[in-house]
Formats: structure tokens, sequence, C-alpha cells
């Protein structure tokens, strides 16, 4: 325990070769790579300087759990849980443009911890919530003044199939607060054929089967069937994971004065007036793309979506949605209008 000191360095891949144990790779990652949308992008941009590739490092997982053992940073203030297209990023960058928050936005050792069986095949379960713990802690170091502003809260972006493994992550912060975020099912259908993430391509590189579908048949049903299932399969996870008093449930409508009005004081922030100016900023810009301003689209989606998408998210997503609308309009304490439907605007919602 002595010998371990990783101040200064942070976790940014855990991996295994095959028969051996899990490595972690370390970098001295500077604040950017948590400003960014994606924590991907942000160790991908970090590691184009050559600094980053000189100074690394490469140690087995049990020294990153001894390291959260001695040297515990933040626990989580908010886990960001989604259905993917609906705001998630907008919300995680108002959070990033604070100074004294960490933002970990869908980081993948996260998801490789979470589906341990699959991407970590050695790990025992409880040994990858341990490690989950870990690698959050890592990332949520006491800072002195010479390495930037101490942080004073942690945020968790997770992926948006992470709410299946919802239990694994109220096992490794059984305190932390939740949100979640849905959105218009067609919105988010006509996004995803617009530009299709790679966990809706049958047999992707991440390995991700939402509604658990074979392969032969995900090719026979065509891409929109395909995407509508599993995307169903992400609402009804949302659904069956909501846990009144620790769960936020929020509409893609609510944003983006939500963030500071209502999701900042779930998760136990006070924002002042100087934080929430910078919210705002972040919110005036495009999420995925900060140097585009934002563009409301969600009237567009709808107009634009072919019958058949409005046929398949009444299928497979409406009745997921409309149970989430339910339990939110219970949690707001607002009426919900008779037969209100998927694309229907709830009473006095403005687009963001």
């Amino acid at each position: 325990m002595d010998r371990l000191n990783f101040a200064g360095w942070s976790p940014i891949r855990i991996h295994e070769e095959p028969g051996g144990e899990p490595q972690v790779d370390w970098m001295r990652a500077p604040p950017e790579v948590t400003r960014r949308p994606f924590f991907a992008d942000g160790v991908q941009d970090a590691m184009q300087h050559p600094f980053h590739q000189a100074f690394r490092r490469q140690t087995p997982l049990e020294d990153l759990i001894a390291w959260a053992k001695a040297s515990p940073g933040l626990p989580p203030s908010g886990i960001v849980f989604h259905v993917s297209r609906c705001g998630s990023t907008l919300v995680s960058q108002a959070f990033a443009a604070l100074e004294d928050h960490v933002v970990l936005s869908e980081p993948p050792p996260l998801d490789d911890l979470l589906r341990a069986e699959r991407r970590l095949p050695s790990l025992a379960p409880g040994r990858a919530i341990e490690a989950a713990r870990a690698f959050a802690s890592a990332w949520a170091q006491p800072a002195s003044p010479a390495h930037g502003t101490p942080p004073r809260h942690l945020v968790i972006k997770c992926d948006c199939w992470s709410t299946a493994h919802a239990a694994r992550i109220a096992e490794a912060w059984p305190d932390t607060p939740w949100l979640f975020l849905y959105r218009d099912p067609v919105e988010v259908l006509v996004s995803q054929m617009q530009q299709r993430a790679a966990y809706l391509i049958p047999g992707g590189p991440l390995g991700v089967d939402p509604a658990g579908i074979p392969f032969d048949d995900a090719l026979r049903m065509g891409p929109e069937a395909y995407c509508a299932r599993s995307l169903g399969a992400i609402y009804e996870a949302m659904l069956r994971e909501f846990r009144p008093g620790r769960t936020l449930l929020l509409h893609y409508r609510q944003l983006p004065a939500a963030i500071a009005d209502t999701i900042a004081p779930h998760f136990g922030m006070q924002p002042d007036a100087s934080a929430r100016e910078r919210m705002r900023a972040a919110c005036g810009m495009h999420a995925k793309n900060p140097a585009q301003p934002f563009e409301p689209d969600a009237e567009r989606k709808r107009r634009e979506a072919p019958q058949r998408l409005h046929a398949l998210a009444q299928q497979w997503i409406a009745p997921h949605y409309d149970a989430l609308e339910r339990l939110r309009a219970a949690q707001d304490g607002l009426p919900r209008a008779a037969g209100e439907r998927p694309g229907a605007r709830a009473p006095g919602a403005t687009p963001p």
C-alpha cells in the first residue's frame, strides 16, 4: 500500500489479455479530458500530444482498487441515465462548464466494468463493482491549487444501454441520486436513422444488444425495426428501474431550464448566479459539437418521420414511453391529457 502513489494520474482504459489479469492504463490527464462531450474523445485528443504518448503507466487492476482505498475521491453527486438523442449530452456539458465539477461522460472503462461478463470475463462481478467505484474515485481526487480547482462534484453520464445495469450501479453507489432522461420516441428514431449509433448495428463492435435479438433475425427485420425494438428495450429498462425518491424523471422538452432549476438541486448542488450563467452559455451551443450553436429540431423530426417509423414507435416504444409520462406527471403533479400520444406536447412545455 505504501508504494502506491497515483497522484496526478487518471485511469483511461481497463483491459485484459487472453488468459491474463485485468490491466489499467493511466495518463496524466489534463482537465480538458472531462470537458469534452464524450470521455473517449477527450482521451483521444489528449493522446495526440507527445507528452501523453511518452508518459503513461500500466498496472494491475488491483492497484486501482488499492489506490481508491488509500486516496478516496469524491462519490458521484448524480448519475445520468438516458434513452439516447434526448439531451443527456447537453446536461453533461452544462455541468462540465463549471470548473469545480468533474464529468465522466459515457466512459468506456465504466461500461466494460458494468458488462464485465462479456468485456472482462476473468473479473468476478463483485470485484467489477469495486473497480467501478475505484475508477470514478481516481477521476475525482482532491486537487492541489497547482493542479487546478479542487473538485466539489462528480457527475457520471452512463451509456444509454446502462439502465439495464442500474442494479449494479446502485450497488456501487447506493446513496447517489439518479436522473432518467427520455424523449418522444419518433424523434429519437428519426435521429438514429439519420445517423445510427454503433450499438444499433447488429453484431457491432460494442457487443450491445439491448433487446436480445438473434443476429440472423436482426438482419431479416431490417434497420428500422431493429432500432425500434432495441430502443424499446431501453425505454422499458428505464421504466423497470425507476425508483421513487431516488430517481428524477425528466423529458427532453423540459431542457435546458431544468438543468439548473431541477437537476442540480436533485444532485445536491446549489449553483450561484455565475455558475448558472456558464451553464446557460453551454446550453446555447450544440452539445455534441460545441463550436456550433444549438438549433431546435424536434418539430422537424416529427414532421419528416415516415409513417413506418411512426408505426414502429407506436408498436415497440409507445407503451413504455406512455408509462414514463404517467410517472413523470405524478412526480411533477401535472395533469396528463387523456389519450396523449408520443409527439404531443405536455401542457405548458416549450422546446429548448
